[in-house]
This record gives structure tokens, sequence and C-alpha cells, in this order.
């Protein structure tokens, strides 16, 4: 056999292992794939959703752990601080009920070509894993998120299934794997404030201003205010609901809120309400972000100055009566009813 002849059988020898490859990983458009689930079935034959009690993602360098507890779900990252409860029966729901749109026939070790490599040393190539447990911690699924299907979707392998890859009708944009994602953001609201103090910066002990009121419905008076400066109601009657409108982005470790109640440079809010609630509220400014020099480019507009931004940590006391107050002409009856509903 000639020198050509051998060269010319390796050649077709490659394209022929290249194009049986092809064909290993390529999703059929037509017909049913040899794996375990095809197209229009669920993702998993059974998934028993309301048995869930952990949940766990875990990705590159961040991972999160979210745990059903008597009170409800927390985040184990986060002291056990609530978790949003939406987004959690979302992504149950989402796994109970996503559709294959796609079947791969490829076994595990193909994973790294769908974004699906446990060695790889970035978040796009490692992927997402998700541990669900029930709460005898014995395992229900454990499943391996990829890369976006260029056709919608999202790769997707069971570890219980070593016939294919699938491509899901469902990208699980919420499936993330930092734990400040996965809490509930509602923030504490005070009601029937009666009073606001501030601290000047630095000074936590001290009194920069201070408004007071007689009841709900009344307007704020400022303290030691001279007579013949008068408060513009315009701009003190937003403070009634100081708080309705905010929202916060992380919650911080016990480490990092004692360092803000001793930071030199806080500031203090003593709220206190009609209802005998105090909330001591430190502050401290928290930096803003600046694009190095290196990055900036002068032919570009500066970037629009950040919403101001705190650290911030609370302390909740109440000071309840121990005697309802009763009216002069309070007749016994009333007084009866009044008293076992206080």
């Amino acid at each position: 056999m000639s020198k050509k002849s051998v060269i010319i059988l390796w050649v077709i020898a490659l394209v022929l292992g290249i194009s049986v490859t092809t064909l290993k990983l390529r999703a059929p458009v037509s017909g049913k794939a040899n794996t375990e689930r095809s197209r229009g079935q669920t993702l998993l034959d059974s998934f028993p959703a309301d048995q869930v009690a952990s949940i766990q993602l875990k990705g590159f360098e961040k991972s999160v752990t979210l745990t059903k507890k008597e009170s409800g779900w927390v985040v184990a990252e986060r002291g056990d601080y609530p978790a949003n409860v939406s987004t959690i029966n979302n992504l149950l729901r989402t796994i109970e009920q996503v559709k294959v749109n796609n079947a791969i026939e490829a076994g595990p070790s193909y994973g790294k070509r769908f974004g699906i490599d446990l060695s790889a040393t970035s978040q796009e190539k490692h992927g997402t894993q998700l541990n669900f447990s029930n709460a005898a911690n014995k395992n229900i699924a454990i499943l391996f998120l990829g890369k976006d299907s260029d056709s919608g979707g999202r790769y997707i392998q069971n570890e219980a299934d070593n016939s294919g890859i699938y491509v899901t009708s469902e990208s699980f944009p919420t499936a993330s794997v930092n734990p400040k994602d996965w809490l509930d953001t509602t923030f504490f609201n005070i009601e029937k404030i009666k009073s606001i103090t501030i601290s000047p910066t630095g000074q936590a002990d001290a009194i920069d201003w201070k408004l007071t009121r007689a009841d709900e419905n009344a307007e704020f008076t400022l303290d030691g205010a001279k007579p013949n400066e008068t408060l513009d109601t315009a701009i003190t009657a937003p403070l009634k609901t100081i708080l309705a409108g905010a929202n916060f982005q992380d919650v911080a470790s016990g480490t990092d809120v004692t360092t803000i109640e001793k930071a030199a440079d806080r500031r203090v809010a003593t709220i206190a309400t009609i209802d005998g609630f105090t909330y001591t509220i430190t502050l401290v400014a928290k930096p803003a972000v600046k694009v190095p020099d290196a990055l900036a480019k002068p032919e570009e507009a500066p970037p629009t100055a950040e919403e101001e931004a705190y650290h911030l940590s609370v302390k909740v006391v109440a000071n309840f009566p121990k005697e309802r107050v009763k009216a002069a002409d309070e007749k016994p009856e009333d007084a009866k009813s009044k008293d076992e509903a206080f």
C-alpha cells in the first residue's frame, strides 16, 4: 500500500470519526431520541416539590443553601434570614413542570460542551449544580444547569439520567448562586411615628435636630425652633412614612453590624411611635463606586450619580403602658370591655 493510500485512509477514518461524534451529539429534529426523556415530556418523570425542604445551588465560587424551617424558608449564608418564598416556589414549580425541547444523546463526559464542567475556573463554563433534598436530608434530585441554548431555553443534565443532555423550555434566570438574590427584601415599615431624632455625623449621643408631633394626625414641629421659624409641611409630611419606600440590597453579618455600630462617622436616627415602639437606626454612608482613572475616557460623559446608600443596623424596643388610661366620663360597662381588650 502506497504512502498516499495510507494518508487517504487516515483522512477517511478521521472524517468518519468526526461524523459519528457529531451524530451522537446532534439532537434529532424528528423521531425519538435514544434518551430516557424525549421532546415534549417533562424533564423529570416525577418531582415531589411539596417534599423539598432544602435547596442548594453551587457555582464556581459562590453557593447558597435555602432551608425550610418551621418559620418558613431561610437563607443559611445570611444567618437564616427569611428567603423570598415566591422565588423559591417559582423555581420548584418550574423544575416540576419544565418540558424537554430537545434531547441530545450524550453522556456526562460531554457536559463541558454545554457549559457543565465542574472542573472549570469560571462560572460561565462551570455551570450551576442544584441539589434538592427532603426533611430527612434524602436526595430528591440533582441537576446541572449549563449555558443557554441558541434556540432558546437552557442545557440541563440530570445526575440520575446518563442517557443524554437536554434543552429545556426554560432558562432558569432566577437560579442564582448569590445568597443575596434569594433574600426577602421586604423592608420594615414604621407606622404612627411620634418623633424623629437625628444625630450629627460622628456624634451618636448628640442631637442635630428633632421633630415631634402630638398624635398621628398632627404635623411635626421642630424642637428648639425660634418664634419666627416655621416648618415647611411639604418637606416634613413625607417623614410620617419615612421608610415606606426604602429597600435593601443585602444582609450584614454579625461582625459587620458591630463595625457599623462603632464606626466613627456613623449617624443615629431614633424613631419613636405612638404605639410605644422605639427604633434605633445606625447609619454609615456607603462609599460611592468610582471608575478608576485608568478606565475613564475623556470623550465619555461622567456616570450618573448613584442614589444615596448606607450600611444600616436596626434595634427595636417596645415600651407598652402597663395600665389603660380611662376617660373621665367612661361608663362601667364600657370600662370592662375596654379593659379586657387592653
